[in-house]
């Protein structure tokens, strides 16, 4: 047999249990091999062509492999061929050992069901509708279905049917399927003298930081989660957690913002040591429009939010939401999490065709000096404002609807009573003003745009 390529596949016929079975089985194709592909919780697959040196012939090798499941009381077929695939079916529906000559896989695989094959693969591996139409044309078998021409083949059945094609000839040539390795993105470090101060501190930090974002950035891996544990004298550990709305991979973005936490919320004593982690996730991947201009990266606005929440407060900045009551002017923050950012920014998307008229609201309101009219000509005449003389206002009344009278919420501190009009001024301008009931001052709310 040449020694071109050589995979060996083991399949337990009788399993006394299926954890115990999984571990012998890794646990004899790793005697063989370091790369084993585990098939099913029955199925490993592995590669024997580094053994020709050390032991010797086809033959010899498979001697060695039924001797080490003989030892683990493993009752398994073997079949050896020139691609995983192929010793994977032989393996499943003969008896034994067998081992097939590069060239001979479709000879060895033609009595095999076309139905036993499907019965192998999960439905999402193979649709179970392929089968149906296969019976329909006659072709039952491997050697039924390896005898028909590719072209026909592909022009009937598409990608799905060439594949199957091929594995009925034993001519489907992959690499083996490895789990992909754990890896942990977390490192401690041990300092040899407690820091008192931020900067030594940091630059540890900022060191640390780009090793882990290196790995990261080689497992095309982004950061989502980032946990500080300072180990401190005589205190409990001190805890951060930042969690990012847009994956990151900078170290300086994330070095800046662990910065500004830790400024606003200082350890309580010296640090004896540090852990980082960072939590993976897959990065953000964005396509520009050609004619659209560049806009910020989204780690920019996230630094430039967290130096603003520094200096005026985390509760001062966030995402504002209108509370459930008619009371002017009612919202609450919330914080800025990247799910809420590009929900609002789809929905902007969605209403960007729609023309609304929006109105800049002064907080807090203008107060104002309002002349009145004096004689009844309409309903409401009487009170309607004739002129507005306010802070950065000032202008005839050309134009007016209103007033609406709103109240509410009398039982709280923030109870209201109010008359509000919109007006039009001379100077082009159009404003929202109101009149409290209880004092009878006059205000400018806000300027429609």
């Amino acid at each position: 047999m040449p020694a071109e390529c050589l995979y060996a596949c083991l399949h337990v016929t009788e399993p006394s249990g299926r954890v115990e079975v999984e571990g012998l089985l890794m646990d004899l194709g790793l005697e063989f091999s370091p790369e084993v592909e585990q098939t099913s919780s029955h199925t490993i697959v592995f590669s024997i062509l580094p053994l020709r040196k050390l032991i010797g012939s086809p033959h010899q090798i498979a001697s060695e492999i039924c001797r080490a499941g003989y030892e683990r009381k493993l009752q398994a077929n073997l079949a050896i061929a020139s691609n995983p695939d192929a010793a994977i079916l032989l393996a499943r529906h003969f008896q034994g050992v067998m081992l097939v000559t590069p060239g001979e896989e479709r000879l060895k695989l033609a009595p095999i069901a076309l139905a036993q094959i499907f019965k192998s693969y999960s439905a999402d591996y193979f649709n179970p509708a392929l089968l149906e139409v296969l019976h329909r044309w006659g072709v039952k078998s491997c050697e039924e279905l390896a005898a028909l021409p590719e072209k026909g083949v592909a022009e009937r059945l598409g990608q799905p049917g060439i594949h199957l094609r091929k594995l009925a000839r034993g001519d489907v040539q992959r690499p083996l399927r490895l789990p992909a390795g754990s890896t942990n993105y977390e490192q401690r470090v041990e300092l040899e003298h407690s820091l008192q101060l931020l900067e030594p501190l940091l630059f540890l930090l900022g060191r640390t930081l780009g090793d882990l974002c290196g790995l990261l950035r080689s497992q095309s891996q982004a950061a989502q989660l980032l946990e500080l544990t300072l180990t401190l004298e005589d205190h409990p550990a001190y805890v951060a957690k930042l969690e990012f709305p847009v994956a990151l991979t900078d170290p300086r973005t994330i070095l800046k913002l662990l910065q500004l936490h830790l400024e606003r919320h200082a350890p309580a004593a010296a640090i004896k040591a540090f852990c980082l982690r960072l939590e993976p996730v897959a990065p953000r991947r964005v396509q520009g429009g050609i004619f659209l201009p560049p806009t910020p990266p989204p780690d920019k606005l996230q630094l430039t939010l967290a130096r603003i929440a520094g200096m005026v407060g985390s509760a001062q900045v966030g995402t504002p939401r209108l509370l459930n009551t008619h009371r002017p002017d009612a919202y609450e923050l919330l914080p800025l999490p990247g799910s809420e950012v590009n929900a609002g920014s789809a929905r902007q998307a969605a209403n960007a065709e729609i023309l609304r008229l929006a109105m800049r609201l002064f907080r807090p309101p203008l107060e104002a000096r309002v002349q009145v009219a004096q004689q009844a000509f309409e309903k409401h005449a009487q009170n309607a404002p004739k002129k507005v003389v306010a802070k950065g206002v000032k202008g005839i009344v050309i134009e007016h609807a209103g007033p609406w009278k709103t109240s509410g919420e009398w039982w709280a501190a923030t109870a209201w009573n109010r008359e509000e009009w919109d007006v039009a001024l001379d100077d082009g301008a159009l404003y929202r003003i109101y009149q409290e009931a209880n004092s009878g001052l006059w205000f400018v709310h806000g300027m429609y745009d």
